[in-house]
């Protein structure tokens, strides 16, 4: 397995877990971008995340995991922004580190990405982030399935 940018649409992934970057701490945030899509889906798992966050336990570079729904996916969100503004390369590279450990202890087969950090965090998706996922992720027994191209399901479906 390994690292694979694909287009679609990655709330209809069938990878095992979906992750996100999102801001550390104990923000209320998540009301934007995929983090407010997956919260308006699966609101359980939002407010899972925020009874986690707001002990004071998710720091910059840190991984939070929500096992697997019934029918559908897990999640990850990863501590890749200091501000719900931007994200920063050393939050992502450690949360990206710590992604690939995890993966690889928990024998997790498929996880979706999107280009994490890029969106709303600002970083340079090819200077920056596609790079440093190529590198971490590369030669993983995990496949990683980067959404680098959004389609919705239905921009993909021929005219009626």
């Amino acid at each position: 397995m390994t690292i694979h940018f694909v287009s679609g649409d990655i709330l209809q992934a069938r990878e095992q877990y979906i992750a996100q970057g999102v801001a550390v701490g104990n923000q209320e945030g998540l009301g934007t971008g995929l983090a407010f899509k997956i919260s308006s889906r699966w609101p359980e798992v939002q407010a899972a995340f925020k009874r986690h966050a707001r002990q004071g336990r998710f720091n910059g570079g840190d991984i939070w995991v929500h096992p697997p729904l019934e029918g559908g996916p897990g999640f990850i969100y990863l501590a890749t922004q200091p501000d719900m503004y931007h994200a920063t390369l050393p939050f992502l590279r450690r949360s990206v580190r710590k992604l690939a450990n995890w993966a690889k202890a928990s024998a997790v087969e498929s996880i979706a990405l999107p280009k994490i950090g890029a969106g709303l965090g600002k970083l340079s998706w090819s200077e920056e982030v596609k790079p440093l996922l190529s590198e971490s992720l590369r030669e993983h027994p995990c496949a990683f399935m980067v959404y680098e191209d959004y389609t919705h399901g239905m921009d993909a479906a021929p005219p009626a």
